[in-house]
């Protein structure tokens, strides 16, 4: 039994075919993709000094990468204001209505190709950047934090009532039904059994999905997912493992040389079989979010490295499935396959 979740965006899908290593029944596993508390408290410091680390940094921006809830990274910026950071995408400019809390630096990569790259802690998520800042400071600097009045906003509320069970079978059919899904069937096939909703059994173990290999079934959560993309990484994530047991040899010959996840709190640290299938959603992901025409290319290629910096292996999964019938017309194939543009 092997379980997991994560992200995706629009709509092209994708393709892919895979084998997994299966999990140790006897090793204690870290839950797929359980939502953490969200905290409520932000950076605003108590103190009303003018030298204080929140007044002296207000206003700053800070560029990078955000990765919330183990989904794929986002381009866009955290901006220090009165009420603590707030996000907005680099893509459309939206804010999540929460705010985070503490900041910690999680760990610095200094071999990757493009400089140093620090990657820190903030609530729900790792932000990665080249340029830290103010962040470094709030991160070291001890900060004490306030409890928010405000609500944590839509990211803390889950995709529909868990204790409402037709909503959660409506929600886990109208996925497994949608053009999103059909591009999954195509790349790794539909499991016999269809898919389900997660049991007792898997919810205490904090799963939100599990592919179940000797069934040839797939289970989903619903109920504890935070949003649309949550679920469809987890369907991407689940039929990865689908694609593992069928496709031992081959997932073995692409996954050689691969580094093992760094972030000794991000899913999959730990575990090829579900670093593996982690690194098949992250390429869906890519592949989705870059499958618009007209996007410069050098920007795609460098949010490719992000990706990668947080779950190597997806550029190995991307380049592969980059070459299924599914991506034919994707605007990034030839140069993904060959190093040449169209």
């Amino acid at each position: 039994m092997i379980g997991c979740t994560t992200l995706s965006r629009a709509f092209l899908g994708v393709a892919i075919v895979a084998a997994a290593t299966p999990a140790n029944p006897q090793r204690e596993r870290l839950p797929a993709y359980a939502p953490e508390l969200v905290t409520r408290d932000t950076l605003r410091s108590k103190s009303t000094r003018a030298d204080a680390p929140t007044e002296r940094f207000r206003g700053a921006i800070i560029s990078g990468y955000w990765s919330y809830w183990g989904l794929p990274p986002v381009a866009g910026q955290f901006i220090l204001s009165d009420s603590g950071l707030v996000f907005r995408s680099s893509d459309d400019g939206s804010r999540p209505e929460w705010q985070p809390s503490r900041v910690s630096l999680a760990y610095v990569v200094d071999d990757y190709g493009s400089g140093r790259h620090y990657i820190f802690r903030i609530a729900t998520g790792v932000f990665e950047t080249e340029l830290p800042g103010p962040l470094l400071v709030l991160a070291t600097s001890g900060l004490p934090s306030e409890t928010a009045t405000a609500t944590s906003g839509k990211l803390a509320h889950a995709l529909v009532n868990e204790s409402d069970p037709v909503a959660l079978w409506n929600k886990a059919r109208e996925i497994s039904l949608s053009s999103y899904a059909d591009s999954l069937y195509a790349l790794f096939g539909r499991p016999r059994a269809g898919i389900g909703l997660i049991g007792e059994r898997g919810q205490r173990a904090g799963r939100l999905g599990e592919y179940i290999a000797a069934r040839d079934s797939l289970a989903l959560d619903p109920g504890r997912m935070i949003g649309e993309t949550q679920l469809r990484h987890a369907l991407a994530h689940e039929l990865g493992h689908r694609w593992q047991a069928r496709a031992k040899t081959l997932i073995a010959t692409l996954w050689a040389g691969v580094p093992p996840i760094r972030d000794p709190k991000r899913y999959g640290y730990g575990d090829r079989s579900e670093h593996q299938a982690e690194a098949i959603a992250f390429a869906i992901s890519f592949l989705q979010t870059t499958a618009r025409r007209g996007q410069p290319e050098a920007r795609s290629l460098t949010l490719l490295d992000h990706y990668e910096l947080l779950v190597p292996g997806t550029r190995t999964m991307v380049r592969y499935l980059s070459l299924q019938p599914l991506y034919r017309k994707h605007p990034l194939r030839s140069l993904l396959t060959t190093g040449r543009s169209q």
